[in-house]
């Protein structure tokens, strides 16, 4: 089968061409493709990317012009996927590219200077009669420039992607090491990338098999998996959140039933003993004053008590 050729292109530099392209090699290697990344663009920004991977997933051909058209013919019957980085303000090398692609895809920052370069683009692409989609990059969510923007290339007839990559530091970042956002952790990056691989597999016939063992560890930002139909040849990819693993009840702390207070017998004060009354002693009654009777006998005075 020969290879499905997917060129990058803007005249416009600057719009995250290389960096877009990249990230579609890692992200259908990572799919289980094999995947060739062309570099036609003098500055190499792609080749220097390769240069300082420390994986073979993915292979590169620094190419131009037309020498293109020859390497073309030789990778195409070797791999699955070819990705195409093409050089800013040259129509020439351009159009060489698109005319070599299966679909284009053309990468815009949410700017007016975007939208006017679009056009030329475009018309070298309609020139060629290619599958075409714009991609949404470097974007700030919730901006109404954004969303002004989108509406400005609808009204221009240019068919725009659902999935927008945002403005993330990562992008970058992760270049510099030979990486990209696919390499790491789960992060939103990662999902907005793998999205839109997901639409361009929808849009032309590719089924996308979901990533390998070689993909980003997982995390808790979220886990990625894929299911496609070989019948319609169209995919069907769900962003899953991780499933946060169920935490088992915590045991129940036994709690010793209470035993009902004892009441406590408030003993009542003995109501203090009234003393009792004392008995009033009895006056001793005055003993009756024994009358003494004297009588004269004559012979003296003779006393006898009364009884």
């Amino acid at each position: 089968m020969s290879a499905y050729v997917i060129t990058i292109a803007q005249q416009k530099g600057g719009v995250g061409k290389s960096t877009l392209a990249a990230h579609l090699a890692v992200a259908f290697a990572q799919a289980g493709y094999s995947t060739m990344l062309f570099d036609t663009d003098p500055q190499g920004t792609c080749t220097h990317w390769h240069a300082q991977r420390k994986k073979d997933d993915i292979g590169l051909i620094a190419t131009s012009g037309w020498r293109l058209t020859r390497d073309l013919s030789m990778a195409r019957e070797a791999n699955d996927i070819i990705i195409i980085d093409t050089p800013p303000h040259a129509e020439m090398d351009i159009k060489v590219s698109v005319r070599a692609a299966d679909m284009v895809i053309v990468p815009i920052q949410p700017s007016p200077a975007d939208v006017w370069a679009v056009k030329e683009t475009f018309n070298t692409i309609s020139g060629e009669s290619r599958n075409c989609m714009v991609v949404m990059n470097r974007v700030v969510h919730r901006a109404n420039i954004t969303a002004e923007v989108r509406q400005k290339l609808q009204m221009l007839d240019i068919p725009v992607a659902e999935v927008e990559l945002g403005n993330r530091v990562l992008f970058a970042a992760s270049m510099e090491s030979g990486l990209t956002v696919l390499d790491g952790f789960a992060n939103p990056a990662q999902v907005e990338i793998t999205n839109l691989v997901r639409s361009i597999a929808a849009k032309i016939g590719l089924a996308f098999r979901g990533r390998s063992s070689a993909g980003a560890s997982k995390s808790d930002a979220g886990e990625v998996s894929t299911s496609s139909s070989n019948q319609t040849g169209t995919t069907d990819m769900v962003v899953k959140k991780k499933k946060a693993v169920a935490k088992k009840p915590a045991a129940k702390k036994k709690v010793a039933a209470k035993k009902p207070a004892a009441k406590k017998t408030v003993k009542k004060k003995a109501a203090p003993k009234k003393a009792a009354p004392k008995k009033a002693k009895k006056k001793a009654k005055p003993s009756k004053a024994q009358l003494v009777i004297v009588e004269d006998t004559g012979q003296g005075l003779k006393q006898e008590k009364a009884a």
